[in-house]
Order: structure tokens, then sequence, then C-alpha cells
């Protein structure tokens, strides 16, 4: 075998278990290659498996002499000194890692972890390091429940949690953490208008209308919360109020092309076909590729007995969503 075969068996055995020929078969290749750093680096897995915590570290220190850039083995090290409760080491060791590869996040909650240990009292380093866990990685919810352990109830943070578990479609905890941000940041439109679209997405359509109209008394010339309010309204057939939300998103953002074709669907539904069309077409101008403006155009003109012209709308979004 050579040296790359030698070192996929040594951490086949390491996966296995099997420390002990994992060690043997690292020694060998070391001996024979000296310079070889994976060998290093499982010799020193194996060795710390197997709770020989200071032949680790000595295999660790070996590979950062021939190599002294290694993010990882900075990280290993610092793991090996987090587990024998030696902060400061942990803390330099997690620090270089970090300043060699940013990109390791897992690194940012035990250095939270380390400095919180070490500086207890001191919770500005633990606060920041956790901090930038989520700023590297906001998916991970560990970091955010860290930080609500030493801050319970931080609107920021709470808000930034909701945010995540929306985007995952964790409907129901994200209303939990919205709803206490808004304990201490009742003026925020952004939490209200979020909660209106979880409440219209879970059905609760009355509830979601007045999250809408908190959020927009807060931030009137809000095109998207009008248009959130007025596809809502729609769900509860309030045309006059669909209608209205509608023309106030136009009224502040005259280029929203949903805008025009909501509308236009609101206002063919309580017959005003004539103006129906003239935003349906509004709609194609500012978007003339969606194959959706051009069918509900056609059904405006049908129902207008506009026969030949519904014809060439319908044929036109056809055509588009053949493409």
């Amino acid at each position: 075998m050579n040296v790359i075969e030698k070192q996929q068996k040594a951490t086949e055995y390491f996966v296995m278990g099997k420390c002990d020929l994992a060690i043997a078969l690292c020694d060998e290749i070391i001996e024979a290659n000296p310079g070889f750093i994976p060998a290093y680096k499982t010799m020193g897995n194996a060795l710390e498996i197997l709770g020989n915590l200071e032949a680790a570290m000595s295999w660790y220190t070996k590979a950062l002499e021939i190599e002294p850039n290694l993010a990882d083995v900075y990280k290993m090290i610092g793991n090996l000194y987090f587990r024998k409760k030696d902060w400061g080491e942990a803390i330099a060791h997690y620090q270089k890692a970090i300043q060699l590869q940013p990109s390791i996040t897992e690194i940012y909650e035990k250095l939270g972890d380390a400095f919180k240990q070490r500086h207890h009292k001191d919770l500005a380093e633990v606060i920041n390091n956790y901090r930038l866990g989520i700023e590297n990685n906001y998916v991970d919810e560990g970091n955010y429940h860290k930080l609500l352990e030493i801050q319970p109830y931080h609107p920021e943070i709470c808000r930034r949690l909701a945010n995540t578990l929306f985007k995952k479609n964790q409907l129901g905890s994200a209303i939990i953490f919205y709803q206490i941000a808004l304990i201490s940041d009742p003026e925020n439109s952004e939490i209200h208008f979020n909660l209106g679209k979880i409440l219209t997405e879970q059905g609760f359509i009355q509830q979601a209308i007045a999250e809408y109209k908190l959020a927009l008394e807060i931030e009137k010339d809000n095109p998207e919360i009008h248009l959130q309010l007025g596809m809502a309204w729609a769900k509860k057939e309030k045309w006059s109020e669909v209608i209205d939300s509608y023309r106030h998103t136009i009224e502040i953002n005259p280029n929203s092309d949903l805008a025009y074709n909501y509308l236009g669907q609101a206002l063919t539904k309580v017959g005003e076909l004539e103006e129906a069309i003239y935003v349906f077409n509004q709609a194609i101008n500012l978007n003339p590729t969606s194959h959706l403006f051009h069918k509900n155009l056609g059904d405006a003109l049908a129902k207008q007995g506009k026969i030949n012209e519904a014809s060439a709308a319908y044929s036109r979004a056809i055509e588009l969503n053949s493409l």
C-alpha cells in the first residue's frame, strides 16, 4: 500500500473504533513519511478517544511544528484544553483557529462556553462570541438559546430567532418568540408583519389582519404590508377592503405588478370589468411574460363578452406557460 492507501486504512480503523490498529498504522506511516500531516491528526484523534490526552496533545503539536497554519489542529488542541478545563489555553487555541479560518462556525460556541467558564462575570465577551456564531451561521438555533439563557426576553435575539424559525417553517415556535420580542419592542413593524404572514398561513385570518393593521400604524407607507393585508382581506372576501389595500400598494409602489394583478382580480369579482381590464394591462406592461396576468385579462374580457380579445389573451397565456 502507498501512503494514501495506508492513511485511508488508518482512518477506517479509527471510524470502526479500532484505535490501537489506527495508531500502529499511523506510526508506520510517520516513520516512513515524517512530513505526512494526516497521520499525525489521526494518531491524535485515536489517542484522544482512548483517553490519553497528553499523548494526543503531543501529536497535534508535532503536526503544528511541521505546518503551523492548521486551523483544525488548533481547534483539536483547544478541545483538549477544554476537556481539561484549562480555559485560558482553550480560548487561545480557539482564537488562533478562528484567525486562520473564520468559517469554522462551531468554534464560536465553544469559545463562548470557554469565556463563560473562565469569566462567568464577564458576560460581554461571552455574548459577543455567541453573536459572532449567529452572524456566521444564523440558521443554527443553538447560539440564540445560549444567549437567551444569559439575557432572557432580549427582543433582538427573540426576533432574530423567530425569523430563523419562520424560515425553517417552525411556525408555532416562531409565534412564541415574536410575541416575547413584542413585550419589550411593541412598535416593531417587522414583527407584526411576520406574525401576520404566519397567522395567514395558519388560517387565522382575522388575527392576521389585526397584525397587519398594527404594522401599518407604525409603517404606514410600506407597500408590502398593504399588499399582504389585501391578500388577507381577499380570504375573507371583503372586496371593498381588498381593493382599498391594493390601491394603497400601487399608490406607494406604482411598479408592483402583483398589486395590479390582484387589484384586477378583485375588480373582476365585483363586476368592475372595465377597470379590471385596464389594471391587468398595467400588470402586463410591468411584467409581460407572466402567463397568469394574460389568463386573468382573458377572464375579464370573456366576462365582458369580448370573445376575440379574450381568445388572444388566452392564447398568449398558453404560449407563455409552455415556454
